[in-house]
């Protein structure tokens, strides 16, 4: 059962190996072979119509773009998967009108606030937010918070493309999965102990492989459905110094700190009674052997 176990992990690898090759000919594109039969020739309907497939925009069935080429195959194109991210400061009139304001547009826009903290000091208010908004309308939601700005510091705006590693996570998922279900075939088959905990360690490190792709892949999900907007709105104030503390206010925190380290002193020394002890003991009895030798 042991010589089966090894060949079949063998067979395992090597067809992982093909099937990464098949599958990433291009991170781009996904190639159909569409090839007529020898003796079936496209009929003049079914030419008709791809005719007018690719007169209006090549549509294949799911709504992906499809090409045409001389040779008889179909390119199908991959979505693009774009992480949208964008970081922006500026002034405005009113810290308090502009986030009601703020807040409207997120729930015009089907966003929301991924936090939102208030800060005052002597000269200023902010406002820090971070604003979670669907990728579709991240543009519109940007133009109209740039509105309420009167004076902008910065704006800046990323763009990462991530459709290569969206489409190896997908096909080493797929991949995987598909050894998943045959490491199960092969432990319903498996008769001996050693063989069963054998396989079920095999199992138990692919479906952690699975695990983690399925995570990474659903935060890129994540951040494609969704942008990031980080936004920190300020609004100036007249300068205005803190109230100063009087004699009497610094006099009585003088007087409760004084008692407070009094307190912390006598319970310092409490914790140090053994030493004391100790200490005072080999004075006593030093003393007294002075006072023998006198005598």
């Amino acid at each position: 059962m042991k010589r089966n176990i090894a060949v079949f992990i063998i067979t395992l690898f090597i067809a992982g190996c093909t099937n990464k090759e098949s599958n990433f000919t291009d991170a781009g594109t996904t190639k159909v072979s569409e090839e007529p039969a020898m003796n079936s020739p496209v009929s003049g309907s079914e030419n008709e119509s791809y005719q007018k497939n690719d007169e209006g925009g090549n549509k294949g069935t799911n709504g992906d773009d499809l090409k045409i080429s001389g040779k008889g195959e179909i390119t199908q194109k991959i979505p693009v998967q774009i992480i949208k991210n964008s970081n922006v400061q500026f002034q405005v009139k009113d810290v308090e009108v502009s986030h009601q304001k703020i807040a409207a547009l997120l729930k015009q826009y089907n966003s929301y606030f991924g936090s939102d903290n208030k800060t005052t000091n002597s000269y200023q208010i902010e406002n820090n937010m971070v604003i979670r908004v669907p990728s579709t309308v991240f543009e519109k939601l940007m133009d109209e918070l740039m509105k309420e700005s009167v004076y902008t510091n910065f704006k800046n705006i990323s763009a990462e493309d991530v459709t290569a590693e969206f489409v190896d996570i997908e096909a080493r998922l797929k991949t995987k999965k598909q050894v998943e279900q045959r490491y199960i075939a092969l432990l319903r088959q498996s008769n001996k102990v050693a063989d069963i905990l054998e396989v079920e360690n095999y199992l138990r490190v692919i479906r952690e492989e699975i695990e983690a792709a399925e995570g990474r892949l659903k935060l890129l999900k994540d951040q494609v459905g969704y942008s990031t907007i980080t936004l920190n709105a300020y609004q100036k104030l007249d300068y205005t110094p803190e109230p100063e503390i009087g004699f009497l206010s610094n006099l009585t925190e003088a007087f409760v700190r004084g008692w407070r380290s009094l307190v912390e002193l006598v319970i310092g020394l409490v914790r140090l009674w053994p030493f004391v002890i100790l200490f005072g003991a080999a004075i006593f009895f030093g003393i007294r052997k002075i006072r023998n030798r006198k005598k």
